[in-house]
């Protein structure tokens, strides 16, 4: 990171932050970090529910701001403390907590593929031949987990591993879930991108519509590849080469660094006012399940819809 800030150059970057409209950017992040928070919450409050135990939207809330505060400094971590609390809360065995989590994270990178994919007209080379690539073997790679999830069970060696509790979400879900849920996901997806193009009308750059639409996934999709903290440097490095056609240099580098930034420190406030709250709960083993989300109040769950 710091090398590449030396090559662009800090006082140019500093140039282009100073000519961004901020007020417009900050207001532009804040609506979409709204909408987007509501959509992750909601989405994995259903998905708890399908295959958990029933969790209302509202009770997921600041569990969910909580973990945005955990995330900036670890993912998984959150994630981690995510599923901790499903199985306190819920009184479900963590490893299934977990798998739900899995789940989730499972469609996002199938909507991600999907989004890149979608873009290969759009993209250039060798990014279209790569982003084949990651699609081709995504698609044959998830029409086999599904039918081996259905019918896997007496396979020798691996009809072990079907039924290992981390793997209980992927066994119940049916193609109806995948749909539903990514649904959901997409629309999260689809905001974000909104985000990104507001902050490029902020910072006055003439991207096209359609490489935002294109680039944006392969960004977020390098973002998540656990080489840097937060993506810093692979994110801004993806940036500059996808849109390096239409902008300088030290104008991409300020604006992935500044929607970086913004996306962090809001996402951060969401979770400061509920963060000791949370902690708490997790820290009380013994606590009663609450009462819409005790399984045991509920007869057999089935496998999701």
């Amino acid at each position: 990171m710091t090398l590449l800030v030396r090559r662009v150059g800090g006082e140019d970057i500093a140039r282009a932050f100073a000519q961004a409209d901020m007020g417009y950017l900050i207001f532009a992040t804040l609506i979409c970090t709204a909408i987007n928070f509501s959509l992750d919450a909601y989405s994995l409050s259903r998905a708890i529910s399908w295959f958990n135990a029933p969790m209302p939207f509202t009770r997921l809330v600041p569990v969910k701001a909580s973990a945005y505060l955990v995330g900036i400094l670890n993912y998984n971590v959150a994630s981690g403390g995510i599923a901790l609390w499903i199985a306190r809360r819920c009184r479900v065995p963590f490893l299934e907590a977990v798998s739900t989590m899995l789940f989730v994270n499972a469609v996002d990178a199938l909507i991600l593929v999907g989004l890149m994919a979608a873009g290969i007209p759009v993209l250039r080379e060798p990014v279209a031949t790569a982003v084949l690539t990651i699609a081709a073997v995504a698609v044959p790679g998830f029409v086999a987990q599904y039918a081996f999830w259905r019918y896997g069970e007496h396979l020798p060696v691996l009809g072990r591993v079907w039924g290992w509790p981390i793997f209980a979400s992927f066994r119940r879900a049916r193609l109806s879930v995948y749909f539903k849920l990514g649904a959901m996901r997409t629309a999260f997806l689809l905001v974000f991108i909104a985000n990104y193009w507001f902050a490029v009308r902020a910072f006055h750059l003439e991207i096209p519509v359609l490489q935002i639409i294109a680039a944006v996934p392969v960004i977020s999709f390098v973002g998540i590849v656990p080489i840097t903290v937060m993506g810093l440097g692979t994110v801004q490095t993806a940036t500059i080469y996808l849109f390096q056609e239409y902008a300088s240099e030290a104008s991409l580098m300020a604006l992935s660094l500044t929607v970086t930034a913004v996306m962090t420190t809001l996402r951060a406030l969401l979770g400061l006012p509920f963060f000791a709250t949370v902690s708490g709960e997790l820290l009380q083993r013994d606590a009663a399940p609450d009462p819409a989300s005790d399984p045991a109040s509920d007869p057999p769950r089935p496998s999701a819809p």
